[in-house]
């Protein structure tokens, strides 16, 4: 390479190198990584001089990473061996999230018909529904933790959509059989002890990953013996490239687990958030109501109105902006090459991120505030904005993400005024969830906005007006 530069970072310790710097950055990622751009700038070592593990900040080296995933691929896979041939290795391997080059082109180019603009729209009526049965539960005076509310009301509108399932009993055994997979494979446990034996996390995974193989594949073979239904597994099911190629069970059963953490997870996460975000800013939420009364007059939302309220657009995409779905994702170079003047080595990881690019103060004017009414006036790059990625891995259920928040938001903020629970801990982890939840207090929408007194960190990513 022609440049020698070294690369800037902190300094390694003797014989532990980069991994105390790993170590402490993992302690707290967030204030890690906007301290390690605000000394080093823009593009950083894990540890001074080693190009092996690097970060890059902001929407330049956004572009260079994310619009070239030949020399970028995908670093997302998994981190230890499953037995081959395993219903684990199939879902993991038959994951859009994880694939590169060709065959990910392929795989998107056969999922793409199942979001089209009239498809997501096509699944409003199962958005309402289900947000109306949720918001009928909650009674005035009570309090409740939004955060396993939503995720219980997000996890039937992804089976709803997914499955086309319509009794309550079937949502709530779908709904269960996925998530105790997302559990299972989630536990950091599988990394110390990935053996297949009774009592160990590996077992408990291997058991449910089983399960839900062979409940989807059971709806598959259903679904290819009807004509094309409104669901997307049946839309997936019946779905043919120009050559004629179509979807396997195997890719069908990890395309249906992606889709399901892809648009349970991140939305429920989303709405905690915004629902919090609007609590703390009385003029805002104020003003969100009269936008909805002067439209909707209580109503649910059409398609047609969704893209008509801009007010509600803008606390969509503010709240994308300061908690992201992710803070932080990663790729790895197949070869040698140059980012920003500086060397790197193929197989270097190279972590980009999301929640670092929408606090920089020269893209977003009072990055820490929430301020929604900045997006009337605000048309942001790719690179700058990036909540659900950029590039040919940009996330293919986007639009139903924010077509389900903003359903979920005008439902509820029409019909209820929540206020946080006082002196209630709220702080974000890593993963950008609501780490202690979002207590609140259910009052109808009396319109009588107030900020409530909250302890934990939250204070350090979002700055509350006097």
């Amino acid at each position: 390479m022609s440049s020698l530069r070294t690369l800037p970072g902190p300094g390694g310790v003797p014989l532990l190198g980069r991994h105390i710097n790993m170590l402490r950055m993992f302690r707290d990622p967030l204030a890690a990584m906007r301290r390690m751009y605000a000394t080093y700038g823009e593009l950083v070592a894990l540890r001074r001089g080693d190009p092996t593990y690097v970060f890059a900040f902001g929407p330049e080296h956004n572009r260079s990473i994310l619009s070239n995933p030949e020399l970028f691929k995908n670093g997302a896979g998994p981190f230890f061996r499953f037995a081959k041939g395993t219903p684990m290795e199939r879902l993991l391997l038959n994951n859009l999230a994880v694939m590169n080059g060709p065959h990910h082109r392929q795989q998107r180019r056969l999922m793409q018909p199942a979001f089209h603009k009239q498809r997501i729209q096509g699944y409003r009526d199962a958005m309402v529904a289900l947000t109306t049965q949720t918001l009928e539960r909650w009674q005035p005076g009570e309090q409740v933790d939004v955060l396993p509310e939503f995720k219980r009301l997000t996890r039937h509108i992804a089976v709803k959509t997914l499955f086309g399932l319509d009794q309550s009993d079937e949502l709530e055994q779908a709904g269960e059989l996925l998530q105790a997979t997302v559990r299972a494979t989630s536990s950091p446990l599988l990394f110390i002890l990935p053996f297949d034996l009774p009592g160990l996390p590996y077992h408990r995974m291997s058991r449910a990953v089983g399960q839900l193989d062979a409940y989807v594949r059971r709806l598959v073979a259903v679904r290819r013996s009807q004509p094309e239904g409104n669901d997307l597994l049946a839309t997936l099911t019946h779905v043919r490239d120009e050559d004629g190629t179509s979807l396997s069970d195997d890719e069908l059963v990890g395309h249906t687990f992606t889709l399901f953490v892809a648009g349970h997870e991140t939305t429920t996460n989303a709405l905690a958030w915004a629902t919090f975000l609007l609590a703390q800013h009385p003029r805002v939420n104020a003003d969100l109501v009269d936008e909805l009364d002067r439209a909707l007059h209580g109503e649910p939302p059409s398609p047609e109105q969704l893209s008509s309220l801009p007010l509600l657009d803008g606390v969509v995409k503010e709240t994308l902006r300061l908690m992201p779905p992710a803070a932080v994702g990663l790729r790895e170079t197949t070869a040698s090459c140059e980012l920003g003047g500086y060397a790197l080595p193929e197989k270097a990881t190279v972590f980009y991120s999301e929640f670092v690019t929408h606090r920089m103060p020269q893209l977003y004017s009072e990055p820490d505030r929430f301020k929604p009414e900045r997006w009337a006036a605000l048309s942001p790059s790719t690179y700058e904005y990036l909540p659900f990625a950029a590039g040919s891995h940009r996330c293919i259920g986007a639009e139903f993400a924010v077509q389900e928040m903003k359903v979920v938001l005008a439902m509820l903020v029409q019909r209820y005024r929540l206020s946080i629970v006082e002196d209630a801990v709220i702080e974000a982890d890593f993963g950008m969830r609501p780490a202690r939840g979002i207590p609140v207090r259910v009052h109808s929408q009396d319109r009588r906005f107030a900020r409530s007194r909250i302890r934990g960190r939250i204070g350090e990513l979002v700055e509350f007006s006097g």
